[in-house]
Parts: structure tokens; sequence; C-alpha cells
């Protein structure tokens, strides 16, 4: 594009110097900080632009930041002092910082500030009461820019080390924590230097914006926090500041080349370029018409008016909403689906703008779209933002519905395109939800230690993190300059040897099993500039001359890398996968016969042990993974959930055959995180939430009929020993939990290694220290057990050479049971006696059974348990739960029930006058239709019927 040489209208002068302007409110009137610690008020008319209205002095040094929001405004500068003035005049001195103040920023609603300075920290205050501060903790170095999204929920900001970094701060966060790190993103500048690394939002909330390292503008996704789009092949120099257009169609930009460029941010092209006499410090865009304003180091202030061009359809008015056809809005949604954010506004609101001038014009467009001619002039195609005043409710019953200014601001902020479409009934275009799923975490892997400020966030030489602690052994890594050192120490020595390697990958995860183990590393991108660089004494980055081949940064793909443990015939040997450039590994597992990966692109890898290729399949936002014998359990999120909940699904894979054995969702404990997953000894998939309950997966086998069963609380337990401790999982055996006991506000173990531990399993049964409790829970538990062993030793089939072990089991389960049938007799209570005799396995047990009722003289009952062994034991002595192989042949076309379910008198259905009642006919013994009587939870029962083959 061609430079122009622009005839700028001139505004007010100032001191030389760094000059920050801003537009007020409807944009008549324009702030001005300056060098000489003044703080001006000019009008933007252009007959009195260089006439101040107000000019206050209350700082002592040079101005470093101006901030607007309503009728407030407030200034903050090298002195450290921020000021807050209202309605052009000096209201406070808000708070007084020991360090120079580089950025400021009011929140969404005005009622908070939030200032950046050179002290490393972000401080949030509360207007109305600056006793209540918020401090956000993480930069290592000085703070160059800061920036509230347009809803209130983020922050983000950006250091002289070039980090960004984003916060989450919403009202549904207990404490504002840092949700992503962009490392060394932005060039690196001294804190005074006219670089200011400026972060800014863009107006719709779809993505934020800063100076890339190359010359240009980079845009980052909202939510996913991704690359997005860039800016690029207009400035020779690095972008010093830039300001969005209000309706986000347009950006400014600028630097030390004198260019002053407006970019078309969609199509990312250029729309003009103008040459300036002196660097600009600072622009902004008038919120409601066609102009924008600069300062630049001379203390001028110059006004560019008309910036975009008028009269072209191709460059709406920078101030006003588009209204796109409905093909336009499908365009937008598959190229950026964040693009068009949800609106709560109340219904009404939105029915109250639907004028038939508004109904007029768009079926005009849309005839225009039809007809292939050009879409209306500017002047028809765009709203007004601040205009038509007529098409808002007013508030005269008091009833609260009509729009408040801050509703009203927020709405122009939206697409227009939205209310076109729910006007003619467009609801088939449902508005994009933002979707932030969890990130994606190895079971037993601990982050890098934090001293008390919580600061550490990179990694000291020396500081050690594990990858992976499980019940094989420990697997950790010890951070140098340039290089790692793994360490793998095994429990049990007799089997493995510990080893260790240096790890010039700098493996971030891990993964640990009786066959090997796994490493991993995401890849790295390559700089435009693979130089090294200082900062000279003008505090600006440059790059050194000499290039140092040993140092260059080169671009790096994700590695898998494998070493195996056991020596099969033929031996294992090292293994290693470099992954296709642009996919990273996000989690990995190991089980006896596969190799595991996540890739962010949304593929699941399985390799054999020996390194070979053996499936791959799609299954995108993996949040953990875990594996043991032939078995992984994958968890992902599944899409966006309520305030304070995981919305994640599981799928348990035999990755030896490739086969679903089950899918469904993962249950947590309300408002809580998945903690950890993986599997107890017997191969039973487990889950431990943040709110340290327990879960294993019940049937895991039995297609459709997998439950997760709560084992195990955390809290309660400790409660019960009277202890204030937390357990962070390690494994999981029958009856134990394998477990690091924490204390305090620790939430990791760390070094030295500390012992493992190991809690009683005990389910969340009601009344568990009462006598029946007790018992109860003994044999809830030991059956829940044994039905897993059961399934897994004949889906192995093991079952022979389990067999004493589960009589065992049968033996101990009739036992619990005829001590509760003992109690049950005490108190009298029949029917529960009853029912326990239903559970016996065993036949001998049901005539000890019905000893017991006989000793406390129930011979009506002990009659009773008779019937029940003639109708279950009738020919065999053993009387076991269905195997999985009957289990899946009796699958029911229908399922069955005891109760009744068309006697409910609501229900208008009316019987046959005869007695519908039929005889239960097992022999020609008359006994068992007294049987019948007697046990009210008999029915007919049919054999399942085997499978049959045409």
């Amino acid at each position: 594009m061609e430079t122009e040489f622009v005839d700028f209208n001139a505004g007010p002068l100032v001191k030389p110097g760094k000059t920050y302007v801003a537009y007020k409110p409807g944009g008549s009137e324009i702030v001005v900080g300056s060098a000489d610690a003044r703080v001006s008020i000019f009008k933007t008319e252009k007959d009195i632009r260089k006439v101040a209205e107000a000019s206050i002095e209350r700082h002592i040094d040079e101005i470093s930041c101006v901030a607007v929001h309503d009728s407030r405004f407030v200034t903050a500068g090298t002195d450290g002092f921020i000021i807050t003035y209202k309605n052009n005049e000096y209201e406070k001195i808000l708070i007084r910082s020991t360090v120079a103040v580089r950025s400021v920023v009011f929140n969404p609603q005005g009622m908070k500030i939030a200032i950046a300075g050179d002290d490393n920290d972000i401080r949030v205050v509360l207007i109305a009461d600056n006793s209540k501060i918020v401090s956000l903790q993480g930069h290592t170095t000085s703070l160059k820019s800061i920036d509230y999204d347009p809803t209130g929920e983020y922050i983000a900001s950006s250091s002289c080390d070039g980090d960004i970094r984003i916060w989450s701060v919403g009202p549904n966060e207990p404490a504002p924590r840092c949700v992503k790190v962009l490392k060394n993103i932005t060039p690196a500048s001294k804190p005074d230097h006219a670089l200011t690394a400026k972060v800014l939002w863009s107006p719709d909330k779809s993505c934020f914006a800063f100076p890339g390292k190359n010359n240009d503008i980079r845009m980052f996704t909202y939510g996913l926090w991704t690359p997005y789009s860039t800016l690029e092949n207009g400035h020779t120099e690095t972008i010093s500041t830039f300001s969005w257009s209000p309706n986000g169609y347009y950006m400014a930009t600028t630097s030390k080349d004198k260019l002053l460029i407006i970019w078309d941010v969609k199509k990312k092209k250029m729309v003009r370029k103008a040459i300036v006499v002196a660097s600009i410090t600072e622009i902004a865009w008038h919120p409601e018409e066609n102009q924008l304003v600069f300062a630049n180091e001379n203390g001028e202030i110059m006004y560019w008016d008309e910036v975009i061009p008028e009269g072209n359809s191709n460059y709406p008015h920078p101030a006003k909403m588009r209204r796109n056809t409905q093909s336009d809005i499908l365009e937008t949604q598959s190229q950026d689906p964040y693009s068009l954010e949800p609106s709560s506004l109340d219904p009404r609101l939105l029915e109250s703008r639907a004028t038939n001038k508004a109904n007029e014009h768009f079926f005009d467009t849309m005839a225009d779209d039809e007809d292939g001619e050009d879409l209306r002039s500017e002047e028809n195609d765009d709203i007004d933002m601040m205009d038509a005043e007529d098409d808002f409710v007013i508030d005269d019953d008091g009833a609260g519905y009509a729009e408040t200014p801050e509703e009203r601001q927020r709405m122009q902020a939206l697409h227009q395109q939205r209310l076109n479409l729910s006007r003619m009934g467009g609801n088939q275009y449902q508005r994009p939800v933002v979707f932030d799923p969890p990130s994606a975490f190895q079971p037993g892997e601990t982050p890098y230690n934090k001293d008390k400020d919580n600061r550490g966030f990179d990694p000291m030489e020396g500081e050690r993190r594990y990858l992976c602690y499980n019940l094989v052994g420990a697997m950790y890594t010890i951070y140098q300059d340039n290089h790692s050192i793994i360490n793998v120490e095994f429990h049990d020595q007799s089997a493995h040897r510990n080893f260790h390697f240096t790890d010039y990958s700098n493996f971030t995860m891990g993964a640990l099993s009786e066959a090997g183990s796994i490493f991993a590393v995401e890849g790295k991108e390559a700089l435009e500039k693979p130089k090294k660089t200082r900062i000279n004494d003008e505090g600006e980055e440059e790059t050194d001359d000499e290039e140092d081949g040993d140092d260059q940064e080169k671009i790096t793909a994700s590695t898998l890398h494998f070493r195996p443990l056991s020596m099969r015939a033929g031996g294992d040997k090292d293994w290693t996968y470099h992954l296709p450039l642009g996919e990273d590994v996000v989690a990995v597992a190991i089980n006896s016969a596969s190799v595991i990966a996540a890739t962010s692109t949304g593929f699941i890898r399985i390799f054999s042990l020996s390194g070979i290729q053996k499936h791959i399949f799609t299954l995108n936002n993996i949040v953990t993974l875990s594996a043991m014998n032939d078995l992984a359990l994958l968890v992902y999120a599944a899409g966006p959930a309520f305030t304070g909940q995981q919305n994640m699904e599981y799928l348990l894979l035999n990755t030896d055959a490739n086969e679903v054995l089950q899918k469904d969702k993962i249950q947590l404990s309300i408002g809580s995180e998945l903690a950890w997953a993986g599997f107890s000894e017997t191969t039973q998939a487990a889950i431990y939430d943040s709110e340290s309950i327990l879960r294993i997966l019940h049937h895991q086998r039995r297609p459709n009929q997998a439950a997760w069963v709560p084992v195990f609380n955390g809290k309660a337990h400790a409660k019960s020993i009277q202890r204030t401790e937390s357990y962070w999982p390690v494994g999981v055996l029958r009856d134990r939990l394998m477990c690091i006991i924490l204390r305090g506000d620790n939430k990791y173990p760390f070094f030295p290694r500390p012992p493992v531990n190991e809690v009683p399993l005990e389910l969340p049964l009601i009344e568990p220290t009462s006598e029946t409790g007790k018992i109860e829970l003994a044999y809830l538990s030991m059956l829940y057990r044994d039905l897993h062993e059961r399934d897994e030793a004949e889906a192995t089939q093991r079952q022979d050479e389990y067999q004493d072990a589960f009589d065992s089991a049968d033996i101990e389960m009739d036992k619990d049971i005829l001590r509760l049938i003992n109690i049950a007799c005490k108190s009298e209570r029949h029917s529960r006696a009853l029912d326990l005799v239903n559970s016996l396995r065993l036949s001998e047990s049901v005539d000890k059974a019905i000893r017991v009722a006989t000793y406390h003289h129930l011979s009506s009952l002990a009659n009773s348990m008779m019937r029940v062994k003639e109708l279950k034991f009738m020919s065999r002595a053993r009387v076991l739960p269905p195997s999985l192989s009957e289990a899946l042949a009796s699958q029911p076309s229908i399922y069955e029930s005891n109760m009744p379910s068309l006697e409910n008198g609501l229900s208008l259905l009316e019987k046959n006058e005869s007695d519908g009642r039929k005889r239960l006919i097992l022999d020609d013994d008359t006994d068992d239709v007294v049987m019948d009587s007697l046990n009210n939870n008999s029915h007919k029962t049919k054999k399942p019927r085997p499978f049959q083959f045409s």
C-alpha cells in the first residue's frame, strides 16, 4: 500500500515528552496526561480544540498512563501516585505505590482499578474503599501493560521480559489465578522504554492483541489462548502502541518507523498508511465518530478526521456495528466461533428493538445479496452505536426492565446480526458458548515448588518435580540450565534397579509401569530471529551481530521416548518418535501391552512396546490418561459445564484388542475437580477428586452397567481420627488407598521422597459405627470386590486359578449375613431377616439361618426360610451371581420389574372384573403355593435363553 501524507488537524500542545490521551464517553472531551505532571481536559470541537477546559496538577513527576470510565478518570505516574478525578475535578489519591506505575485500567463496571507497576505484582483496588486490595503474583519482572476483558472475567498483563499472563478474576473465582502463561512472546524492554508491550482485548472479547517480535500484531483466541490472527508486513520496527476501533473492525498501529497504519482486522489488510513527523506515544479512537486522536513525543495532540474512507461499503464506520446478511454470519461463525458472544439481555429488551425500520432494512439487504448487487451505502448499512434512543424501553412503570447505561454499552459491543436472526425466528443458529477445557495432567505428577509468595512459576536450577508417582515407583526430574536429570526409583528393588539419565529434551511428562517407562515433551517454536538479544543503554532490545551456532534456538518437534524395563524374548530396546510439527503430546500412559499418547490435534496414538504404531483415533480435549495390564482409561472434557463443575467423560479401552468396554460420564463431587485417575491392583478403574472422594468403576466389564461407587471419603476419614490432613493418591489396593499424607496447606508431596502410607477404604454408609452398620460395611465392601474380581477372572479365563479365593469370599459374606439375621431376629424384624436370607449364597448357610430363627422361637420365619431354600437351592448347593457371559446372554428385550406399575389410582386404567392372579405352578406340591404367599419377593423366573444361530 502506498504511504500517505495526511494533513492532520492540530490540537493542543503540551510539554514535550511521553504524552497520553483518552476520549471521555461521548467523545466531546479528551483527557491528556503530559510529562510536566499535569492532566488537562480539552474539548474536541474544531474551533475550541486548543483551549483547556480544566488543568489539574497533583502529580510530582511525569504521568505514565490515563484511563477513563463514565464521569470518572484516573491517572498514574512515575511518582507512584494513582489519582482519581470526577466531573473534571480532583477527587482523591486512591493509592500510593512505592514504585513507578506503568498501566492502570478500570474494570467494566467502573468499581475497581487494576494497577501494574515496577514491583512485579498486579494490584486490584476497590475505588470506594482503597483498603480492599487484591494482589496477583506471578510475573518475575516489572510490568508493562494491563487490560480487563469486556466482561471483567479475565485480565491480560505483560512484563519487561516479554511474558504475557492471563488471569481469571471473575466473581465465581474464590481467588484470582493465572490460567495461561505465554513465555517470551512479546519484545522485551526496560520499564520506561517507549515499547509499551501493550495488551488489549477486542471489543467483542473474541481475542486479545499484543505486539509481536516480527514487527507485527498478534492475536490470541479467548478461552483457548491459542494463536488466532496476525497483522504483518506493515511496519519495519517493533510496534510501540496500538488501539482497537470501538466496533473492533479496525486497529491503528504505530512504531518507531513513524508510520501510522489503519488495519482491517478481519481481512488482515491495511486500509490506510500515513507518515507522522514524530514518534507516537498514544492512540485513541473517537467512541462515536470517524475520528482518532494521537499524541507524540513532541507533546503535540493531533486529530485524524475521516480516518476511514467514507462512501465505501467495504469500509464500515469504525464506531458502528454493521448489519450482516445471513451468509456473512455463517462465514463469521466458521472462521471465528468465538466472535459472537452470547448475550444475557432480557428478551423483552430485545423485542423492543425489533422496529419496522430494522426489519425492512434486513429484508432489503437480503434482496440485494440475491441480485448480486453491492451492499447498501454505509449510511443505511450501519447502525449508530450511540443513537436511536427511541428504540429503547422506557421504564415508566418502575418495573426495572429498562436498559441501564451499562447494559446499553454492553449491547452495543455485540454483533447486531444476532438480533436480525432472532427477529426472523432464526433460532437454528445457536449462539456459541466459549469452551475452556480443563488443562491436561498426568496422574501422580507435581509442579515445580513455589516460594512462600507463590512467585516461583519458572524452575530454578536444581529444582525437582515428580513426573509420575504410582505403585511401581517414582519418576522425577532435576532441572538444570540446558538439560535435566531424570531419576526413576522403584518400590520393589528386587524386581527392578533404579536408574537415571541425562535428559537433553527436558521432558515434561512421563508414565511408569512394570513393562517400561514413557517420556514426552511438547514441541518448541522457532524464533524468527534466533540471535542473542540484549537491552542497550537506551533501553532498546537489539540483537548481537555475531551469530553463535551453538546458541541458535531451532524449532523442535514434540518427542515421545520409550525405555523398557522387562526384557522379553529377543530383548526390547529404546525407541523414540518425533511427532509432526504443530502436534504436541499432552498426555501419556503405558500398560503391559501398549504405549498411549494423546496429542494437541485430538489424536490418540497407540504403539506396541516395541514401537509399532498399532492404532490411531480421534478424541479431543483429553484431560488425563492412565493404563494397566491391557486397559486404558481416557478422560476427556465433553463440553462447557455449569459454574463450579467439570463436564467430563471417560473411555475404557482395551488397547490390545482396540475394543471399547465402557463410555460414560465422569462423576465428581459437586464443585470439585478431577485430581487423579488410575487403576487398582486388580485392574479396576478409579478416580479421585479435589473433595477427597475416591470412586471405583463397578461392573466395568458389563456393557451399559458400569457405575462409579464411592469407596473412600478423605475429609470424613481425617475428621474421624481427629486430624487435619489430606491424602495424595499413589494407588489403590483391594481394600486400601496407598497415598502420601499431606499436612497443612501442602497440596503436593515434595522432596526428599516421603513414605507411602495406607488408609483403609470405607463405603460412606449411614451409621457405619453401629453394630449393624459395621457388618453391612464389611459385607458390601467384600461384595463389590468379589463381583469385580469374578468378572476379571472370567474375562481373562482365570476362574479355576482363583476359585478357592472366591469360595472363601462366599463363606465370609454368608457369615456377615448370618450375623445380620441374628440381629434382625433379636429385634423381631421378620421381613428384614427374610430379605437377608435371599442374599445367602450357600445352602448350608440357609440351614444355619433356619437354626437362628428356631433359636429365637420364630417358627413361621423358619418355615419361610425353608421355602426360600427349596426355591433357591432346589438342585444346587451354591447360588452365585450371574457370570459375565450369562449376563451378556440374558440381556432382556424389555427390563422387568417386581412392582406393579399400573395400579396407581390416578392412572384411570381399569382391571378385569375377575381375579387376574394366577397360581404359581412349580410342581404338583401344594406347599409351593404356601411358599408364594410367604415370600412376597418371589416372582416368576425364566432361565435365560442361550444364543441361537441361524
